[in-house]
């Protein structure tokens, strides 16, 4: 099958985080699968689509040191983007990608490995990342667009761990500190690995090669008027704060990392769960009943994109006591496509939330 390589500039924020959107949107209509490769203009903070910015990025430090905090249409973790990462996106046909998600970054993700190999590390997939030695060299996410299905990755070519620590939020200074030197310990680059700096267009045309030799056929081309119409409309609207900020203008009430009792019948609390990827739940109680929840995290949705927003809605002023229920219902009902929980990860939450003492004087 052929596929359409598109070799783009560098791109500021906006318009790095909309482009594959653009391109599915036009994928879905039946333009050819596509391959997107470039980098960014500047640093920037780009947080997950199913994240609450408050509780991810140091927003006192970013503004200060104007750096643009975005927020991207496909879920995982708040990453810092540099101008030291290349980025690559793979816009598919629905027909034309595994339905399987391990499947799927298996496929897509070799050739990246295969590419990475060639500079003598020992690259392998590990989930829907790249690793060397443990540490990850290419993060990577999918979600469906329309009739398209569209892999987002990068392959880190020198970081910095110290700016990167700088821009998320933390508990303390000391805290901080720990934290760049953990990143170190599993985040590596190109640099590190071989002691060498390629520069973009050389990762660009091993990338190319790499899938070549997996088997895909590449013409080179560029977007269509069209395409870079709608990616320009599109870079407008994720400018907007509405957009960055959506998660946390949908709780603004709900801005608490602890339980606290706000009053004798009225209890705000939040947990985070380590399931594979992490579940961060507020809820606000009133008696025995949920007034207000926010589930958000580094996990993915592939279908239906909005699931966590229904289940918030489902789970809004239900009794306790129906939380369980109500969870397995709504799994049941849509059936989605998750990568990082299940129900029974997000039922356990929950009951990690209604044990403690603050909730139980609420709701007993």
């Amino acid at each position: 099958m052929s596929w359409r390589y598109v070799r783009l500039p560098p791109q500021d924020p906006y318009h790095m985080i909309t482009s594959f959107l653009a391109v599915g949107d036009h994928v879905s209509k039946g333009t050819k699968n596509t391959m997107l490769v470039f980098n960014s203009l500047e640093t920037f903070v780009n947080v997950g689509f199913h994240q609450e910015v408050w509780l991810e990025v140091d927003l006192d430090y970013v503004r200060k040191n104007g750096i643009p905090v975005v927020r991207r249409d496909v879920g995982g973790g708040t990453v810092v983007i540099t101008p030291g990462e290349v980025d690559y996106f793979l816009v598919m046909k629905s027909e034309d990608a595994p339905t399987n998600q391990s499947e799927l970054y298996k496929k897509f993700l070799s050739p990246v490995a295969s590419f990475l190999n060639s500079y003598g590390v020992k690259a392998e997939i590990r989930e829907q990342d790249i690793v060397v030695g443990g540490r990850k060299i290419s993060g990577n996410g999918a979600m469906t667009r329309g009739k398209s299905v569209i892999l987002a990755g990068n392959v880190l070519v020198d970081v910095d761990v110290n700016v990167i620590a700088k821009c998320l939020r933390v508990p303390s200074a000391k805290f901080r500190d720990k934290l760049a030197k953990e990143m170190s310990e599993w985040i590596t680059s190109m640099k590190r690995e071989t002691g060498k700096t390629p520069s973009v267009e050389e990762v660009a045309k091993g990338l190319k090669k790499a899938f070549e030799e997996a088997g895909f056929s590449f013409s080179e081309e560029e977007l269509t008027e069209d395409e870079v119409r709608d990616w320009n409309r599109l870079a407008e609207e994720k400018m907007r704060e509405s957009w960055i900020y959506y998660k946390d203008l949908r709780h603004p009430e709900l801005r608490s990392e602890r339980c606290v009792k706000i009053n004798f019948s009225v209890t705000l609390c939040h947990v985070d769960y380590k399931a594979r990827k992490l579940i961060r739940i507020t809820a606000k109680f009133s008696k025995e009943k949920v007034e207000e929840v926010s589930i958000s995290g580094d996990f993915f949705v592939l279908t239906p994109r909005d699931f966590v927003e229904r289940l918030e809605d489902r789970i809004r002023g239900i009794r306790v006591g129906d939380i369980e229920q109500v969870i397995r219902d709504t799994f049941n009902e849509f059936r989605p496509t998750i990568f990082g929980f299940d129900e029974n990860d997000l039922i356990n939450a929950f009951n990690e939330m209604l044990i403690k003492p603050e909730v139980q004087e609420i709701i007993s």
